[in-house]
């Protein structure tokens, strides 16, 4: 047993035969890390080929990462000019991935994205979900229809940077070389300015809690003025305008004695405030005949109304006043012939206080009391205008003997026999109003119930009536009507 340990060491011993060895394991080494770019020899892969409309200088073993991970890397990358499906240049990229990423779901996306601000860049796969998978060495492809084009856009800061033209891009260069030499040579003030933003950040993380706790509500202010500035956006010329005339305003009042008048407006306050102390009394008589106007404010609508329609009504009546003015002044004159005359004085002075001169005074006065007291009724309710209507109505049928009377009597037989009590559907208005606030007797309204004495406020409506067709002709062919 001693001896094959010695004999195991003794080999070792030699060192032409440890060279060796140690070449072979170096020779290993150098191939494995030289073949490692393509993936560890014996370690079993998934390849697939995507599509890309633009490599975007993305470069060999680039990585391949699913949700941020590496699963794989990028082993070629083939420039091809197009087909009938995608008739513009593409490239083509050979992905080796991780086996347990077979099979890609037919639906998956991609897209080369920025892997950092030094312009690396890296393929990033997002599985879809389809239950078709691609197979091994199989190809996500590009098609002219971006409902199914599996590549997606990106825009990194190179990509950026081509937007500007040669102008552009030779200013932003002259921007940086200047802010260069802005920055040179100023450590101390960068010092100082670090500095005082550390002895900020206190103040500012409490105005910022400040901004954030919801009972200060800045996405409500947000929202507010966001609001604002959008309906203040169609109306932006007006606002311009407005502050542009605003401007020339306070430049005229800049060059004005406007402190003058700021100096007289104290007295001007303290008079105007004695003047209105003194015309509080009348202010309140004022407040107070408002107040009992009020109820006389509600009947002017009717009464304008009216008042529209008597002025409307007045030029034909207008136009009778000078053949009445000339019979008026015929009259006159005859009554002052009759006064003058010796014998009217001694008519007059016989009958002196006789019957005959008391019962003449006595049947105009009640004439003008019977008018008096009619007149609210007729003007407002019509109420010989609809009776005349209705006994017209009532005769307008009979015989070659006479007219007859056309009625219809309601009967109710609770009504006609004797009862200790009223009937319970019993009208009984005995008492009617007629004047301008109501037109009772014929205007009730019948509610089914007992109701005996004034049915309180009815309507003010009543039937127009209007004379028969022919008879204003007639009236105006004998001369009674204009």
């Amino acid at each position: 047993m001693r001896s094959a340990r010695r004999s195991a060491f003794e080999v070792f011993d030699n060192p032409v035969l440890v060279g060796t060895v140690t070449i072979l394991i170096i020779m290993v080494a150098v191939y494995l890390s030289y073949i490692a770019e393509n993936g560890l020899p014996f370690v079993p892969t998934y390849n697939v080929k995507v599509q890309v409309a633009d490599a975007a200088e993305l470069v060999k073993n680039a990585d391949v990462r699913v949700g941020g991970a590496r699963v794989g890397q990028v082993l070629t990358i083939t420039p091809e000019v197009g087909n009938k499906q995608y008739p513009h240049p593409y490239a083509e990229l050979g992905l080796s991935l991780q086996k347990s990423l077979e099979p890609l779901p037919t639906n998956t996306k991609y897209q080369v994205r920025l892997a950092s601000v030094l312009g690396g860049k890296y393929v990033e796969l997002i599985p879809g979900t389809s239950k078709q998978g691609v197979p091994d060495g199989g190809t996500l492809t590009l098609t002219q229809n971006p409902a199914t084009n599996h590549n997606i856009p990106f825009v990194d800061l190179d990509t950026a940077f081509r937007v500007f033209g040669p102008k552009t891009q030779a200013g932003i260069r002259s921007a940086s070389a200047q802010l260069g030499d802005a920055v040179a040579g100023r450590g101390t003030d960068f010092n100082d300015a670090i500095h005082n933003t550390r002895l900020l950040i206190g103040p500012l993380e409490n105005l910022l809690r400040l901004l954030a706790a919801p009972s200060t509500n800045i996405s409500g202010f947000v929202t507010g003025l966001a609001a604002t500035t959008g309906a203040l956006a169609p109306v932006a010329p007006t606002v311009s305008a407005l502050l542009a005339n605003g401007a020339t305003t306070f430049s005229a009042l800049a060059s004005s004695n406007l402190g003058g008048a700021l100096d007289q407006i104290p007295p001007t306050e303290s008079l105007a405030t004695t003047v209105l102390t003194n015309a509080e009394p009348v202010l309140s008589d004022a407040a107070t005949i408002v107040q009992d106007l009020k109820p006389g404010a509600a009947l002017l609508p009717g009464t304008a109304m009216r008042l529209d329609a008597l002025l409307r009504a007045s030029p034909p009546v207008f136009k009778q006043l000078p053949a009445v003015a000339s019979g008026l002044q015929s009259a006159l004159a005859a009554t002052k012939r009759l006064a003058v005359d010796p014998a009217s004085t001694e008519v007059f002075t016989a009958l002196g206080s006789n019957d005959l001169a008391t019962t003449g005074a006595s049947a105009f006065v009640g004439l003008g009391a019977i008018l008096n007291a009619v007149a609210p009724a007729q003007f407002a309710c019509n109420v010989a205008g609809e009776w005349v209507s209705n006994f017209a109505s009532a005769l307008s049928e009979g015989d070659g003997v006479s007219a007859w009377l056309r009625f219809s009597p309601l009967i109710d037989a609770g009504q006609l026999l004797q009862a200790a009590k009223p009937s319970p559907d019993l009208h009984m208005n005995y008492s009617p109003i007629e004047d301008s606030q109501q037109c009772q007797a014929g205007n009730e309204v019948y509610s089914g119930t007992q109701a005996i004495g004034n049915p309180a406020t009815t309507s003010t409506y009543v039937t127009p009536t209007a004379p028969p067709a022919g008879v204003l002709a007639l009236g105006r062919k004998v001369g009674l009507v204009p």
